[in-house]
């Protein structure tokens, strides 16, 4: 499963995967979108394919919104979407504000300041607006799509049964902090110098120094081929850095607790579906302890990875990773 800018890179040479080939990509108008700073997100797009039928019932809808930097597309063609029996659950992948296919800087004049919880807003819409559909059977996932679940849970408690995160988390945490503002940092400085192409690639390398552990790296990448590999990771994010930022401050501000009066236990408290949490204990892009903290204030399960591929962790347990989820969707 990809997190970030380099997935799509690094991932087909990381898993072997039987990845479903992505459906049409389909485009939904929101109406005008009260945004959680008071402002108004007007004339928005919002990006998803979907994948099995919605039942007679119409309860078998599962929500997976896009990771960071990802489209719904990278969402099949990397598939993260294969532990999910599209025979069974009606799949509805949407692609998050600031990813360049939904509304984001690069494709919408005056794109304003955006927060996780606008992300799941715009979802709300989009599913019982556009789609119909008032209940969820659960909403999926990974990293910056982890943030969106836990959103998903305390911000609209009912309209779920089930939600898996999967390397995501509730708020982040100090150290996860401090590498968003640094890839921040890096984007105004390129800006205020006016060399775009030198903030892509150090962007680009502090990504390739977070997603992985430094195990992983002197296990695949022979020091013989580094600079080659340095020079890929440098040239390979072809992304808008404004569509970039725009999501890293959207993580920057995540915290659930901000509707609980800072109270992740009253953030707990209102969660009414069945939890989910996959982390992996050596992830440095999303460090695992607010996810773990947050599971056991909701005396939830979470599955604790050890591995050195750390933030994508599905490069070394994928197959235990696929098959906690698919247990997890099955059960009663």
């Amino acid at each position: 499963m990809r997190q970030l800018i380099l997935f799509t890179l690094l991932i087909l040479t990381s898993i072997t995967t039987q990845a479903l080939e992505a459906p049409p990509l389909q485009m939904a108008a929101l109406k005008n979108l009260t945004l959680e700073s008071g402002g108004v997100l007007k004339q928005a797009k919002l990006g998803y394919r979907t994948a099995g039928k919605l039942n007679a019932a119409g309860d078998n809808a599962i929500l997976y919104p896009t990771w960071f930097g990802g489209s719904s597309k990278d969402m099949f063609n990397y598939g993260a979407i294969d532990p999910i029996d599209t025979s069974k659950y009606f799949v509805i992948v949407v692609d998050a504000f600031g990813n360049g296919v939904s509304a984001s800087p690069s494709n919408h004049k005056n794109f304003p300041a955006i927060t996780i919880g606008d992300m799941v807003q715009a979802q709300h819409q989009l599913l019982t607006k556009t789609l119909g559909i008032t209940q969820l059977y659960a909403v999926v996932g990974t990293s910056m799509g982890g943030m969106q679940a836990f959103e998903w849970i305390t911000r609209h408690p009912t309209f779920m049964r089930k939600a898996i995160s999967l390397v995501g988390s509730p708020r982040l945490d100090t150290y996860d902090r401090l590498l968003w503002q640094t890839q921040l940092e890096a984007i105004a400085l390129a800006e205020k110098a006016g060399d775009i192409q030198a903030a892509n690639k150090v962007v680009a390398m502090i990504d390739a120094l977070a997603l992985f552990t430094p195990e992983y790296h002197a296990r695949r990448t022979p020091v013989s081929q580094a600079q080659a590999f340095i020079h890929t990771t440098q040239t390979s994010d072809k992304r808008d850095l404004r569509d970039k930022a725009a999501q890293l401050e959207a993580m920057l501000s995540h915290d659930i607790s901000r509707n609980f009066d800072g109270s992740m236990a009253k953030a707990a408290a209102a969660v009414m579906a069945q939890v989910l949490s996959i982390v992996d204990l050596q992830d440095h892009m999303v460090t695992p302890r607010p996810a773990i903290r947050f599971s056991e204030l909701l005396g939830a399960k979470t599955l604790e990875l050890n591995t050195y591929c750390g933030h994508i962790s599905s490069a070394c347990a994928g197959d235990e990773i696929n098959q906690a989820v698919r247990n997890f969707l099955a059960a009663p």
